[in-house]
Order: structure tokens, then C-alpha cells, then sequence
């Protein structure tokens, strides 16, 4: 409440000149000798009590206290993940519609493959493998597309796509494809041999 949050740029200096804009007022340093806002410490062994006890108006916090402490930034945060979550709800619902349109077109085959004898698992696993193919191939050519993509980017503008999230991302298409194709497969080995050979295409 009462508060507002931009976007600003971020510039590196070293901390004089640092202080000589951030301290130009008279008075402004509260007679301070090389003031400064924040220090950041690194190591296993930091007593962060300690060191609050050993100074006067001292507060310490861990780099992602302060990162979340930062106003605004848990609330943008939640709606770039919001985002994210309704993109995979979508091509989780595309990719259904794609792969049960595509099976469906092959029923007329899963039929003949039912009458001289194919069991439903059988006809289940086909289709369950060859979406996983499909699959797999296409997720692996857009990450490739994505990189290449980059390349093209000029070199000052930011761009930091982290491979890790690209795994996991590419792991959950995946299996939103792989189940997908399960209740599409469902429906096909329900289907009767007579009904599907002899369905119009």
C-alpha cells in the first residue's frame, strides 16, 4: 500500500564512485566515513546472530530474503509462473487434441490389426510409442530451434535461458504427450473390429 514498482537499469561501479552519487548532498553520509547499504559475505561458517550482536543497526538476511523482501517482486514472480502454468495447461490441451485427431484418422487400421489378432496392449503400446517418437523428436528440434534462435539475437540484448528449466520443461511435454496418447488409445482399443474396418474415412 502507498508503494509503486518499476523497472530500472542496473549500473556496475566500484563503490567510490558509488558513494560520490549517493552521498553528493551535504550531510547526507550523517558523518560517516565511507558509508555503505549493503555487504555481501560468502562462506559455510557465517553466524549471522553473531554479527548482529557485534553491531548496532545491523540487520542480516540471506541473498533469497532479500531478493523476496524486494516490493513487488514475490507478486510478479507468481505472475510469470502463472503464465507458464496456463501455457502448459494449453499445449497440454493442444497436444491431446492433435494426437486423438491423429490416432482417430488410424482407426480404420487398429481395426484390421484387431481382427487378425492384435491384442488392445499391443495396439496401446504402438500408440503410446509412437507419440513418445513424435514427441521427442519435436521437443528436441525446439530446444535446437530456441538456441539457434539466440544466436540471431543481437549481443546486447538479454537473453539467459537456463538448461536446466529447459529439461525439466521438455520432461513435463513429454509426459503430458504420453498421457495424452493413453486415453486416445482408450478409445480406440473400445472400438469394435467390424465397426472400424468398415468406417468411412
Amino acid at each position: 500500500k502507498g508503494e509503486t514498482f518499476n523497472h530500472l537499469p542496473s549500473v556496475f561501479v566500484n563503490l567510490d564512485v558509488w558513494q560520490s552519487y549517493a552521498f553528493a548532498a551535504p550531510g547526507s553520509d550523517n558523518g560517516l566515513e565511507s558509508p555503505v547499504a549493503m555487504i555481501a559475505l560468502q562462506g559455510t561458517d557465517i553466524d549471522d546472530e553473531k554479527i548482529e550482536n557485534s553491531f548496532d543497526e545491523i540487520e542480516t538476511f540471506t541473498k533469497s530474503e532479500a531478493v523476496m523482501g524486494m516490493p513487488g517482486y514475490k507478486e510478479e514472480s507468481g505472475t510469470i509462473y502463472m503464465m507458464l502454468a496456463f501455457l502448459f495447461i494449453i499445449s497440454a490441451v493442444i497436444i491431446a487434441v492433435f494426437f486423438y485427431v491423429f490416432i482417430l484418422q488410424k482407426t480404420q487400421q487398429f481395426g484390421v490389426m484387431k481382427a487378425i489378432g492384435a491384442s488392445d496392449s499391443f495396439i496401446k503400446r504402438s500408440i503410446i510409442s509412437q507419440v513418445f517418437v513424435l514427441s521427442l523428436i519435436s521437443i528436441i528440434a525446439g530446444i535446437v530451434l530456441t538456441y539457434l534462435t539466440a544466436f540471431v539475437f543481437p549481443a546486447g540484448m538479454p537473453f539467459n535461458l537456463d538448461f536446466k528449466m529447459v529439461i525439466l520443461y521438455a520432461i513435463v511435454l513429454l509426459i503430458v504427450s504420453v498421457l495424452g496418447s493413453v486415453i486416445s488409445a482408450r478409445q480406440v482399443t473400445k472400438i469394435d473390429p467390424l465397426t472400424a474396418i468398415g468406417r468411412v474415412e
